[in-house]
């Protein structure tokens, strides 16, 4: 009997490995498992792709740092990278992760950090799919029962099949490749836009604790000798705009004067020809919230562009204590270029 169980464990366990419905284990995708389940969680498998693949870089941040493209760091800088970009993740998260990819990963060089204001709230919540026992465990016994020999992983491997086979996509989705960088061909809900305006807040009380984390990232880096990149992501200028009609643009500057006070960073917001550009049909963003991969090989591109001091500075911004307010004066004086400034931004949305 105990043989018998034995076995259909191993069957189990080697059918969800096989058809992988997480994206968990498989680095080259097929025809039966391209697209995963919506169950995937990215809080679980990107910390198991860390301590499998072990990469010489890392891109940290929230889902809009999935839009830099793992392939075009290594072709840039020769380092195999992985990105752990992470939903709505903090700076409490990407501290715990960075953490836990350096214990996982003794050879990491290189990390790419992206800030974004939304998660710097006072109140914003830590994600509910982050679990401090699987960052602190050095075995994820946990993770590993649930994608391999759960009775829910099985049903999900025949469900991901299924819907590969026959071309749909009622149980699975695309969103992430195996490089842990967003799939851009994933279908956004047509509402999405307007959700993502309404969530903008009204109100912003600053974090010291998110700004003592980027701290203590930096402070790690430079202990374990590894190379810190920060930048700011390139927001829509809509986006820009609802912050500066809900009074919250000092806000936003005094969050840019605390993250330069930690260390000189890329700032790749503000009124430009990129974030100005219509949002449908657009190269430039995947959606209102998120640039797309094309801007994150031109954020890549600048960032490691030696004569950056001499670059377009239409597109990046080097930004020190030094430059910082002549820098934040600039975007202001930007903002004229738009000619849908002041303009009601959830009137504009609906055809721009």
């Amino acid at each position: 009997m105990m043989g018998v169980a034995f076995l259909l464990l191993v069957i189990c366990g080697g059918v969800n490995y096989l058809i992988d419905p997480y994206g968990a284990y498989q680095d080259i995708r097929k025809k039966y498992n391209y697209s995963k389940h919506i169950n995937s969680d990215p809080y679980m498998f990107k910390a198991m792709h860390i301590k499998m693949t072990q990469p010489d870089s890392i891109v940290l941040g929230t889902s809009r740092a999935m839009r830099l493209d793992p392939a075009v760091i290594e072709r840039l800088t020769g380092e195999n990278a992985y990105n752990l970009g992470l939903p709505a993740a903090t700076p409490f998260i990407n501290y715990e992760y960075l953490k836990y990819s350096i214990q996982s990963d003794p050879k990491l060089k290189t990390v790419y950090l992206g800030l974004d204001f939304e998660v710097f709230e006072e109140s914003y919540p830590v994600h509910a799919n982050f679990n401090q026992k699987r960052i602190d465990s050095n075995v994820p016994f946990q993770d590993i029962f649930a994608t391999l020999f759960s009775e829910r992983a099985l049903k999900d491997s025949y469900e991901v099949l299924i819907d590969n086979l026959e071309g749909r996509s009622r149980f699975t989705e695309y969103r992430y490749l195996a490089d842990g960088s967003f799939d851009e061909k994933m279908i956004f809900p047509p509402n999405g836009n307007q959700l993502t305006l309404n969530m903008m807040p009204s109100k912003y009380s600053l974090s010291k604790n998110s700004i003592q984390y980027v701290s203590e990232i930096k402070e790690l880096c430079e202990k374990h000798q590894i190379k810190l990149y920060i930048y700011i992501s390139p927001i829509h200028a809509i986006l820009l705009e609802q912050l500066w009609q809900s009074g919250l643009w000092s806000a936003y500057e005094d969050w840019k004067r605390a993250l330069v006070g930690i260390a000189p960073i890329w700032d790749f917001s503000g009124y430009n020809e990129i974030s100005m550009s219509e949002l449908k049909g657009s190269a430039n963003y995947n959606d209102l919230s998120h640039f797309s991969k094309k801007i994150g090989t031109l954020i890549l591109a600048r960032i490691l562009d030696d004569s950056r001091e001499s670059g377009n500075p239409a597109f990046g911004v080097y930004v020190t204590p030094r430059n910082l307010e002549d820098h934040l004066k600039n975007i202001i004086a930007s903002r004229n270029l738009w000619e849908q400034r002041g303009e009601d931004m959830a009137d504009l949305l609906k055809n721009y």
